[in-house]
């Protein structure tokens, strides 16, 4: 048994909180995806303005998911991920977009996740071949 703060965790504990906060974390990304791809579908972007960048964003996730393993990719996703308010809220009240922090927080998380997920899937793909990552987790 561990103690920490005077509150008592088994082993079990310490597993399934490792195991439950990823989930979460996964989750709630899924759902910021989702809330903003439906904000991409509905801009004005032409087809194939769209087609283009999710091309471009799956391109960079791809090289991503070739340069780092996965625990780097998912401590980098992590801090993207913490800093998406502070992005959002520095585009509104400094650059004056005239767009809401939800509006941003919606924009970014939909790329966010979308690079990020092909990362993933793409270092999960290499590791089931075999191949190692280029560079270490090592920030």
């Amino acid at each position: 048994m561990i103690r920490i703060s005077s509150v008592a965790f088994s082993a079990w504990d310490a597993r399934a909180i490792q195991w439950v906060v990823p989930v979460v974390i996964v989750a709630a990304a899924a759902v910021l995806w989702i809330a903003g791809l439906r904000l991409f579908l509905k801009s004005d972007l032409s087809p194939a303005r769209k087609a283009g960048w999710t091309v471009f964003l799956v391109l960079v996730g791809i090289g991503i998911g070739i340069l780092l393993p996965l625990s780097g990719i998912w401590s980098r996703f992590l801090l993207v991920i913490a800093i998406l308010p502070l992005l959002g809220a520095a585009d509104v009240f400094l650059f004056r977009s005239g767009r809401s922090l939800s509006f941003w927080v919606r924009a970014c998380g939909f790329e966010i996740c979308a690079v990020f997920g092909a990362a993933a899937a793409t270092r999960l793909l290499l590791d089931l071949a075999g191949a190692a990552p280029f560079l270490s987790a090592a920030w």
